[in-house]
């Protein structure tokens, strides 16, 4: 009997680990952002420690281009049903850094910059 119970406990307490560390769908994707309706930059958003980052690896624009390298997304984490905040987003271009929420919706990814009573959004498309 005790045995039994051991073993069950076992597959309990493996199965709650693997729902622990099951990879966030935001985890390690490329997206597309966009300004004015034209595509402007790709961004590479990492994963470690349960805080995301996101870093320009593409340009699709000269001026775009010159920020190849640079982080934009930094400090996000996950509140759980594709909800996301705690971050900050830096416009590279204005050198302005805005408090972040973001929310994942399939290939859509919603964000919005906040600074004061101040909000800006954008939509970015999952490569």
């Amino acid at each position: 009997m005790k045995f039994v119970t051991k073993s069950a406990l076992a597959v309990v307490g493996m199965g709650l680990a693997s729902v622990t560390f099951a990879a966030d769908p935001l985890a390690n994707t490329t997206w597309q952002t966009y300004e004015d309706g034209q595509p402007k930059a790709v961004v590479k958003i990492t994963e470690s420690g349960g805080v995301f980052t996101g870093k320009i690896i593409a340009g699709s624009t000269t001026k775009a281009k010159q920020y190849v390298g640079q982080t934009v997304i930094s400090g996000l984490k996950a509140d759980g049903n594709g909800k996301y905040s705690g971050g900050t987003i830096t416009d590279p271009v204005k050198n302005k850094t805005y408090r972040l929420t973001a929310s994942l919706n399939g290939s859509t990814l919603n964000l919005k910059g906040h600074l004061g009573p101040f909000s800006r959004s954008q939509t970015w498309q999952k490569k």
